[in-house]
Parts: structure tokens; sequence; C-alpha cells
């Protein structure tokens, strides 16, 4: 059945703002890409893909969302498209209600006797985390996005010592960044009472950045498993690179030294997931890595769309333009981004020939009817390993969700690693 989360008042009182084939062109593009019963009422008015869904997955009433959206205002045919600091766009509306909510349990968080307030007060720093995550989002390198994301990680780790959990900012020098030293920014979940702990490699896409995951891998946490969330190159608070040809595999590399170089992790049970624009970096990093444990490409993009740059106007414009900003494109000319992509390819690459390129064991997961990360692009990437699997859960839409995913996922990796 289709969501219809956003309220009526928000959806009429931008519904004049756009003209009839902007609209059907805008909701067209998202109905295709995360499947209809996925897109929300209103969502033809807006440059952002409204992920209510999530949001309030994460610990942030709807109610909430829906107050902030209601501030909006923006300029041009989709309300939210051009994000000024200033009242009245994304980013500040959403960052200044994040504030509010953080300041408020930071005087809390003094005032905490019993479990059950530090609680109260831990879920009200994830709501401040989740408003300034939303604030960053889609994550265009803009200043004000960054620095609401910035601040969305040091709302989450005060969330998480509220509630007695134990999770880290970390720093994971680039191995090529001697002179002039560049990090990584990652969150480290250590899982409590273990010593030496597994550790598994985290990371989204093209929009989901390293605060997203919790509820997707608390699992694998409780059952000992240390997780360790970052950003693919390009995206989140990894800006300082790009999925560059040659160095694809980067940051996660980065992510590798770090986890080898902390003692409180088992160096020798290492496993990584990556979901949809992490196909290649993860693929091109578990091909170098033979001692990776496991590997779970998530709704990977690893060719489709990469060598039928025709698509990319086809996509929601926001992700055709953060998934440029990703490879360092041209984000407001679609048509030139083959130039980058098409390279980029494990098939351009020649790995699609049905030859197995590592032996370490791969989960491949997704829905069976991806737009972007095809089913036949899912059994050619199953084919890189000798030990594989493959599965499909839903009919339509970008990226697997739902419970039976997440625990797939979860046993394959306490399988394997």
């Amino acid at each position: 059945m289709k969501k219809l989360l956003i309220s009526t008042f928000i959806a009429l009182s931008f519904s004049t703002a756009v003209s009839a084939v902007d609209q059907n062109k805008n909701i067209n593009a998202h109905k295709d890409f995360r499947g209809e019963a996925l897109v929300v009422e209103g969502q033809e008015s807006w440059y952002r893909e409204l992920r209510l869904d999530d949001w309030v997955s994460l610990g942030l009433p709807q109610a909430d969302i829906d107050g902030v959206l209601e501030n909006v205002k923006g300029s041009g045919k989709l309300r939210d498209e051009a994000n000024l600091d200033a009242p009245g766009f994304w980013t500040y509306e959403f960052s200044k209600q994040a504030e509010i909510v953080f300041d408020r349990a930071l005087k809390h968080s003094f005032l905490v006797s019993s479990t059950k307030e530090a609680e109260k007060v831990a879920n009200e720093f994830q709501k401040a985390s989740v408003l300034w995550m939303i604030a960053s989002y889609p994550n265009l390198h803009q200043a004000n996005e960054l620095a609401a994301l910035d601040k969305s990680v040091t709302a989450y780790i005060k969330a998480a010592m509220m509630r007695g959990e134990n999770v880290e900012r970390v720093h994971m020098p680039l191995s090529d960044s001697l002179v002039y030293p560049t990090t990584i920014t990652g969150l480290l979940h250590l899982p409590k009472g273990v010593e030496k702990a597994p550790v598994i490699l985290w990371t989204g896409g093209v929009d989901k950045t390293l605060v997203e995951h919790r509820s997707q891998f608390m699992e694998a946490l409780n059952k000992g498993f240390a997780v360790l969330t970052f950003d693919i190159p390009g995206a989140g608070l990894n800006t300082n690179i790009v999925m560059e040809l040659g160095k694809e595999d980067q940051a996660h590399q980065a992510a590798l030294a770090y986890a080898k170089s902390d003692g409180r992790l088992d160096k020798k049970r290492i496993g990584a997931l990556s979901s949809s624009g992490g196909g290649i970096p993860l693929m091109e990093f578990a091909f170098k890595q033979k001692e990776l444990k496991a590997v779970v490409a998530r709704c990977a993009v690893v060719d489709g769309v990469l060598t039928k740059p025709f698509l990319f106007p086809k996509l929601p414009l926001m992700t055709a333009q953060s998934f440029g900003q990703r490879v360092g494109a041209d984000i407001h000319d679609l048509s030139s981004y083959g130039d980058i992509t098409i390279p980029l390819s494990l098939k351009t690459k020649g790995y699609f020939d049905g030859k197995p390129r590592m032996e370490t064991p791969l989960l491949v997961i997704n829905t069976s009817g991806d737009m972007v990360a095809s089913p036949e692009d899912m059994k050619k990437t199953a084919a890189l390993s000798s030990s594989s699997e493959i599965k499909f859960f839903g009919d339509d839409g970008h990226c697997p969700d739902g419970k039976a995913a997440e625990q797939a996922i979860v046993s394959f990796l306490t399988r394997n690693i």
C-alpha cells in the first residue's frame, strides 16, 4: 500500500509551485527508482527524496519532521532544490530544530538519576542526530551540510553514551597522504565484554551516511561483532576524495588498516559490507584483500547505469547529482557522466567474464526489480567469488529493506567471520 506519511497540508501548499510536466517527471523518476510503494504523497514537489519511514525508524517522530518541512519555503520549482544557509532553506531549518533538541538533551543529561531518565535523554540526543543528518542530506559538499553532519555524529555518540554503548569517532589515515595527511572519519561500535572482537567494515552508498546503519547491525553487535561505519569516497564526511579510477577502494583500505592497528579488534576476523554506490569500492577492495572472511554486496551498483549513462537523467535529480558528486563529475551536466562512470564499471574492466576473482565468501543481495543494480548484474557479481550466495527480497525499488533481508545479512556474516 502506498505510504501516505506526509501531511496533506504540506502536499497541497507546494502543489501549485511546480508545473504538471515537472511534477510528473519528478514523481515518475522517484517511483521507478525506489518503487511506488515507498514514494510518499507530495514527493513530486520536492527535490530531495522524502524518506519518511527511514527517518522515523531512526527515532524521529513524524510530527517533528512535518513541523520542519512546513518551514522549508526555498525557491524555484522544487522548493528544496536551492539550499542557502538562510531561513526557509532545508539545511538551515533542520539544523535550527536540531540545535533546540540537542541543547535540551544536554541540559537534562546533567540531571539524570536513573536508567529510565538516561534512556529518555538518549532518545533526545538521537532525535538531534537524525535532524542534523537530514539537514546534511543529500551531502553535495556544501559547507552547511558538512557542518550539520559533523554535529549529527557528535549527537549520535552522546546518545550511545547515555545508553551505555561503546561508540567512538575514529580517524583513519589514507595510505598515500603522507605529506599532508588526509583521514577518513569512522564510527567504531564495540561490543560489550568482548576482547579482540571480530569486526565488520560497514558503508552505505551515495546518500546513506555513517550514522544511519545502527538498526541494521545491532544484532551483529549484540553477538559480539565490532562494527566500523564510514562513508564511501565523496559521500558524508568523506569529501576529501572521490571515487577515482585506480583508487576506488582507498577508503576501505584506510578502514582495514585502522582495524588491524586497533588492539581491541581481531585483525584476523574482518568482513565488509557496502551498499548501492559503494559496490565498486567494495569489490575492488575484496579482490585485493584475500584475508577478508566475508563480503556482502548489498544492492551494489557495479555496472548497469555506469555503462548506460543515458539512464542518469531518468533517475531522481537528487540521486543523479549525488552520484555525480561522489565520482567527481559535473553535476549540472548529466550527459557528461559517462566519461567517468564507464571506466569504473566492473564490466568495462573485464571482470564479467564468468571467472571468479576470489574465494572469499560473498553474499549478493537486492530486490528483483532494481533499475540501477539489476538481477543480471547481481548474478555476474556473485560469479566473482567461488563461494557466493545470491538472495532477492522484494520485487521493485533500489535496495532490499525489511527484517528478512537484515536477518539474511547477519546470518551470513555470523557464519563466515
